[in-house]
């Protein structure tokens, strides 16, 4: 009896335990429903949103920095344009099929509808882009028909590029346009979105780090219904940077419009083979102190605002006003060239006073005898004086002397077929060589005159003069001067001036600069400008001819001015020009510009 009742009392023990184990477990259980029910109910409620909701980004675009001439004048700017996006889904009151044909109709029929149905394959919730920079008639129509103040379509401010005047600096100033397919592993190193603006050419493309602003980031949580229930900026738009140039904006229209007037007059009153033909040209002036361009002008040339509708009109003139002829377009510099070979046979210890005699022709090689003008001197002709007159005979018997690769060398460290460093496309050019294919000892001679393999751009032919105007050193060209933050006025942004050294100074430089100087009062329009300046011309052969034998030649020059205390140093390049001389109305032009 008594190990029975010990077991029924056992049996109870366990229950009772048992039961407590139960409310426990009840109580733990409602604990838990009840703190889930209250305490965190609206992060259950969140949840739930979530889940029928989706979120999307939309990218606010930044305003792109103006660029500036070095005076404050406007060259290329952001005006603001709209685009329109479709909603989607629709939100609460609106009707997404009615939205679609009001908006093909405001549109002008623009299949939208086909758009759609991609988009929605693809995405739950997002902005559809039906049509970029709208007008203002469609945009009046949008806000009539209440789609803007619905919610039913969003009006996106975005920044397009314009040009104040775009006929000014166009070939230098470039383009912007979306990020290719090549471009986009570095364009994503940089945190660009893929539907970004960058710079593609020229100064946009050069400077496009500075120009650039940041994008915006807005993300918009939007539920099954349409409604929007939560928006969060992820980061604010920042503008681009201002980008004032060292360009002068007026000297700038004074070289287009002396260039252009010049081949113009050359039309109606050259000669025939003297200048009749001039049908294009380049003219690059620079800051002899800074190596800032203060001008760069092509002839012809076009309109920025214009090049997207006339460019197959453009691309299609056998005249290639695209053709940036300053920094591409290369020519044989002819007598301009001169200068280098007597820098470097100063550099190796020719005696300035020391003659050679022209005769006329030179007669070293008996199956080659290339002949001179022997404008103004004949007889013994010194350095200064073979520059002043331009004396072949001297400077192919000194080129002979020195060997075609010793005054290459000095033309390539005086500037010419080398990189200036401007930073935008430019040509390579080339120099005349020993190594050359078709080399043999006559080409020492042409090549000593300019010619030969020889081809350079205007703006190595600036860089060539500054270098000269400088005693030796050679100016790196640059078109930035310095960018500041549009809202505060704080420069971000500051060119250092850099400058390689020639060896030689005044021993090499003092008598090259007298000859140029001399050169330059034989020039009525040079010998009559409002400064003393000095100069060299040139007058390259073509290969063309005309009837009677004689080739076509371009017309060069270079110049710097004051000759005493230069500022500005020049180049200039007349297609068929019919002669160095010809182009010096261009120079005089500047001049009275700069100092007049």
């Amino acid at each position: 009896m008594a190990k029975q009742k010990d077991g029924r009392t056992q049996g109870r023990g366990r229950v009772a335990v048992l039961l407590v184990l139960c409310c426990v477990v009840f109580v733990a259980f409602f604990a838990r429903l009840a703190w889930m029910q209250f305490a965190m109910a609206d992060h259950y409620a969140e949840k739930v949103a979530e889940a029928s909701s989706a979120s999307y980004t939309v990218e606010q675009h930044a305003a792109r920095g103006t660029i500036t001439d070095r005076n404050g004048t406007v060259l290329a700017r952001d005006t603001t344009v709209y685009d329109l996006y479709l909603r989607i889904p629709a939100p609460p009151g609106t009707n997404l099929q009615e939205t679609v044909q009001t908006v093909q109709a405001i549109t002008g029929g623009k299949d939208v509808e086909t758009q759609l149905a991609a988009f929605c394959s693809a995405v739950s919730a997002g902005e559809l882009l039906v049509l970029e920079s709208l007008d203002s008639s469609a945009m009046t129509a949008l806000y009539r028909a209440g789609l803007v103040q619905s919610g039913a379509v969003r009006l996106a401010a975005r920044g397009q590029r314009t040009w104040p005047d775009g006929t000014l600096l166009p070939h230098a100033l470039g383009f912007t346009g979306p990020i290719t397919a090549e471009q986009w592993p570095a364009a994503q190193e940089k945190g660009l979105a893929m539907d970004s603006i960058i710079g593609q050419s020229g100064l946009e493309a050069a400077y496009d780090d500075l120009l650039r602003g940041q994008d915006g980031r807005l993300l918009i949580n939007t539920g099954f219904d349409g409604a929007v229930r939560a928006t969060i900026q992820k980061s604010t738009a920042t503008p681009g940077s201002t980008l004032v140039l060292t360009l002068d904006a007026e000297l700038q229209a004074t070289l287009q419009q002396a260039l252009r007037e010049r081949i113009e007059t050359l039309h109606i009153t050259a000669a025939v083979g003297g200048g009749r033909e001039a049908c294009a040209g380049a003219a690059v002036v620079v800051d002899v102190k800074t190596g800032g361009i203060l001008a760069a002008a092509n002839w012809p040339g076009y309109d920025l605002n214009n090049y997207r509708t006339d460019y197959a009109a453009l691309s299609a003139d056998a005249a290639a006003p695209l053709l940036d002829r300053a920094f591409q377009g290369l020519y044989a510099p002819g007598s301009a060239f001169k200068p280098a070979v007597a820098a470097a046979a100063l550099t190796n210890g020719f005696d300035p006073n020391a003659t050679v005699n022209c005769t006329g022709r030179y007669l070293y090689y008996s199956g080659y005898q290339p002949g001179c003008l022997q404008y103004g001197h004949s007889g013994p002709v010194d350095l200064r004086t073979a520059l002043e007159q331009s004396c072949n005979i001297f400077f192919y018997d000194v080129g002979r002397r020195l060997g075609v690769d010793t005054f290459s060398t000095m033309a390539r460290q005086l500037g010419l077929a080398s990189p200036t460093g401007v930073g935008i496309t430019e040509a390579e050019g080339r120099l005349t060589w020993s190594t050359d294919d078709n080399y043999q000892a006559g080409l020492t001679l042409m090549a000593a005159i300019g010619q030969g393999n020889t081809a350079v751009t205007t703006a190595q032919l600036a860089v060539y003069a500054a270098t000269l105007a400088n005693n030796g050193q050679r100016p790196t060209l640059h078109f930035g001067d310095h960018a500041v933050n549009p809202a505060t006025g704080e420069t971000v942004w500051q060119y250092e001036p850099q400058f390689t050294t020639v060896p030689g100074g005044e021993t090499v430089f003092g008598p090259i600069r007298d000859g140029m100087k001399r050169m330059a009062q034989t020039n009525r329009y040079l010998r009559e400008a409002p400064v003393v300046c000095a100069a060299k011309t040139g007058s390259p052969q073509l290969a063309q001819t005309l009837g009677n034998g004689n080739h076509y030649v371009n017309s060069v020059l270079i110049g710097y001015a004051p000759a005493d205390d230069p500022q500005i140093a020049l180049a200039v390049v007349l297609e068929y020009g019919g002669g160095g001389s010809n182009a010096t109305p261009v120079m005089r032009a500047v001049l009275d510009a700069c100092f007049g």
